[in-house]
């Protein structure tokens, strides 16, 4: 089973939103739990429950069952360095950072802290979120921190309008009767694809 965890030491970064729209995204090759671990936020939690969803919502401290192929860790808002360096060592953790400078900066201190931690960053990748839907910033955002020497996901996940509804309505943003759904919905495909 691949473990997939999005953690951030920041919030407004769109940490649960990819969390969900990933799992439904990597449900369409297997099986896919999620757990929410943001005990405050609740944010994964309460989108799928109520919701029809291709994703197996986890209780608290539920493991998912074997069969499962992806597990897709939502973990608590600004968790400790430790917690981020251990689930370094047994999943897929992805990091979501906004792709304006003031949002790019507390990535980068955070991917030092975890270098130093001796986190393994074999393992760590950074996702670019919110990007403007037209331009280039998320791409200049991406190869700025690939300058820095940053594992960055090579896809840019767009801000689209079709997001927020997709949670307001307790769907994947797929299901969105929005103008562009697709094109956020490409966004989450492709990541699927780049890291399972």
């Amino acid at each position: 089973m691949q473990i997939i965890s999005l953690a951030s030491s920041k919030g407004g970064v769109a940490k649960s939103t990819l969390a969900v729209n990933l799992a439904g995204a990597l449900a369409l090759k297997g099986q896919v739990a999620l757990s929410d671990e943001d005990a405050t936020m609740q944010t994964s939690r309460k989108w799928i429950y109520g919701g029809k969803l291709p994703v197996h919502l986890l209780g608290s401290g539920e493991l998912p069952p074997d069969a499962f192929r992806y597990w897709v860790i939502d973990v608590e808002g600004r968790p400790s360095l430790a917690d981020m360096v251990e689930l370094s060592q047994r999943s897929t953790m992805l990091i979501p950072s906004g792709a304006n400078g003031t949002e790019l900066e507390p990535t980068i201190e955070l991917w030092e802290r975890l270098v130093a931690a001796k986190a393994k960053m074999a393992n760590v990748r950074v996702v670019i979120t919110k990007a403007p839907p037209t331009g280039a910033v998320g791409q200049g955002a991406r190869d700025h921190l690939r300058g820095l020497g940053l594992n960055v996901c090579e896809t840019v996940v767009r801000a689209y309008a079709a997001h927020q509804r997709a949670q307001e309505q307790r769907v994947l943003v797929r299901d969105v009767q929005d103008a562009r759904p697709e094109n956020a919905w490409s966004d989450i495909l492709s990541l699927a694809l780049e890291v399972s």
